[in-house]
């Protein structure tokens, strides 16, 4: 059994990722169109060709079909469907939900799962829908709980294990926490299904955080049954790594037009406002001529191809830091997504554990919710840290007063005003004062002192600060895209000097320890422990479990991160103090 995910890139609690399961990949976030295996409006062969590297079918229906569970086990789930992609199946919950029974056990769905092939598996939890009472709330827990218990001691696959929970947070977190305790690879988000359907959006954000805070960090998270492009952005947002959903063929046989901001009657468009494979060769007019079958086809190939560009927009974003204006912008498209929106920014703590600590774009204040992203709470948090031990102040366009001698670094820098704040107007006490505060900022209360001889060489060609010495040892250097430290050996040893354990600090163990010296990257298996603190793209000290400083570099997870995965790259090395 084959199963890996690691992390790529990310923003807000949402991550770019790349999935491995028994030979196959995908990058997430991935959505997995749902395919019925009795009726293929779009076969797996297209959907592979169209980019969709994941899909996912009912075991249960294929189990329930005599024909099909004979092909099924002679052929095996991929010749069955045509498909070399990754395979993940249901177990037949869905239909439990739907129907109140399912004829198969626990055991025999997983073990049929197993026969055929999937690449990931669902044992038959118990999807409690929404506002249901919270005794049969808590009952079907047990019952799930119960068949996870035993599907863990049976399965040979990488499997699914749902969180559920019906509409109560404190359920879907305890139940978050005793699946996180055994062997699974994917946690789906359970029964939210009738809470999209009627624009419970606010909801769904408490059942998703809810589920999120309990979870391990390393594990995916599946949104079950969520489809639809204006909820990706958000549902990103939120740490959600994988969507499936029938959607775009549910719509398309409704006469439904999918578009980013939601979904448009073919009968109400005179032109279509896309321009893939579908939309440039023919018109609404054409489409409406078409026989059913037709046009149900095509309306769904092009369901899949805005699905395909949503996602798509939504990783960009993740790439460029950009995500919460995307999200921004799409929750206006709807009063529900944006009631959504601003109970989001509610979890304050949530989001800034995992926001990154720096971006590669400046701040821009796109509504008044953007001064309730994490970015700003975090500015705001840090800078009254610095203000206790550096009190002159000046004021900001955006943020109001902060520290003076913050205004060239991130976020207060990169964003809209002018600055009359320059390097080139301060003393040498102030200078100093300056390196300092920055330090205060990044690295926490009493890195300071690190830096308090230094000094600051300035670019010939900007006048900006740059270099940052003390004895004619190279300490840092200023980034020029967001004024913050990136660390010398010297600088690093100087912190380590000053900050008490485990203040910024990766723990490797001893396999990894020579190659960090020699200033090699690190990767997650050998991490055994980390500060807490830590937030993605931190400058971080590299130390053995003596606590000898190995090496500086940046991470790309966060504390709680760096001690759970065991796949992928955890800091990108910079230097190591062999050279």
């Amino acid at each position: 059994m084959k199963f890996r995910f690691e992390i790529k890139a990310r923003d807000a609690a949402g991550r770019i990722g790349k999935l491995t399961v028994n030979g196959r990949t995908v990058e997430t976030p991935a959505i997995m169109p749902v395919i019925n295996p009795k009726q293929m409006v779009v076969t797996p062969a297209e959907l592979k060709e169209m980019g969709f590297g994941i899909l996912i079918t009912n075991s249960y229906i294929i189990y329930k079909t005599p024909e099909l569970r004979e092909r099924a086990l002679e052929l095996g789930i991929h010749r069955l469907l045509d498909y070399d992609g990754i395979v993940e199946v249901d177990s037949g919950s869905f239909q439990l939900m739907r129907y109140g029974d399912v004829d198969v056990t626990n055991r025999e769905i997983i073990e049929f799962q197993e026969r055929i092939g999937v690449d990931v598996g669902t044992f038959l939890d118990i999807p409690t829908p929404p506002d249901a009472p919270r005794e049969k709330a808590e009952e079907d827990l047990r019952t799930t709980l119960e068949r996870a218990r035993e599907a863990e001691e049976i399965k040979n696959i990488p499997m699914n294990a749902a969180v559920q929970g019906s509409s109560y947070p404190d359920l879907r977190t305890r139940a978050a926490r005793k699946l996180s305790e055994m062997n699974f690879e994917i946690h789906p988000i359970g029964a939210v299904v009738p809470l999209m359907e009627s624009y419970r959006y606010r909801d769904l954000v408490d059942v998703v955080i809810a589920s999120k805070l309990g979870l391990r960090a390393d594990r995916p998270v599946h949104l079950f049954g969520a489809g639809h492009p204006m909820i990706f952005a958000m549902a990103v947002a939120m740490g959600v790594d994988l969507f499936d959903s029938a959607s775009y063929v549910l719509y398309a046989r409704d006469d439904r037009y999918m578009t980013p901001e939601g979904t448009k009657r073919l009968e109400e468009l005179e032109y279509f406002p896309c321009s893939c494979p579908v939309c440039s060769r023919h018109t609404p007019q054409e489409l409406r001529e078409m026989p059913k079958e037709e046009r149900t086809r095509l309306l769904a190939l092009h369901n899949l191809w805005v699905i395909r560009e949503e996602l798509n927009r939504v990783k960009q974003a993740v790439r460029e830091g950009t995500l919460w204006e995307l999200v921004d912008e799409r929750a206006r498209g709807h009063p529900k997504l944006f009631a959504a929106y601003k109970r989001l920014l509610e979890y304050r703590e949530y989001l800034e554990k995992n926001e990154p600590v720096t971006k590669p774009g400046a701040f821009l204040k796109v509504s008044e919710e953007a001064m309730r992203w994490p970015t700003v709470y975090r500015a705001r948090k840090r800078a009254e840290r610095v203000a206790e031990r550096f009190p002159e102040r000046i004021n900001h366009p955006v943020f109001g007063e902060i520290p003076k001698y913050l205004s060239l670094s991130y976020p207060f820098a990169q964003s809209e005003g002018e600055e009359d704040f320059t390097i080139e107007k301060l003393s040498g006490d102030e200078v100093r004062n300056y390196i300092m505060a920055i330090a205060e900022y990044q690295f926490g209360r009493g890195a300071g002192e690190a830096f308090k001889d230094a000094s600051v060489e300035l670019s010939r060609k900007t006048g900006m600060p740059r270099q940052i010495k003390a004895g004619g040892k190279h300490l840092a250097t200023f980034r020029a895209e967001d004024g913050l430290l990136t660390l010398g050996i010297e600088g690093a040893r100087r912190l380590h000097r000053v900050l008490p354990f485990p203040g910024m600090r990766v723990v490797v163990n001893e396999d990894a320890e020579p190659f960090a010296r020699k200033g090699k990257n690190v990767f997650a298996k050998f991490v055994v422990d980390a500060d807490e603190g830590i937030r993605p793209y931190d400058e971080v000290l590299v130390v053995n479990e003596e606590d000898e400083l190995l090496a500086t570099g940046q991470s790309l997870l966060n504390g709680e991160e760096l001690k759970v995965f065991r796949s992928g790259l955890a800091v990108k090395v910079r230097r190591g103090i062999g050279g």
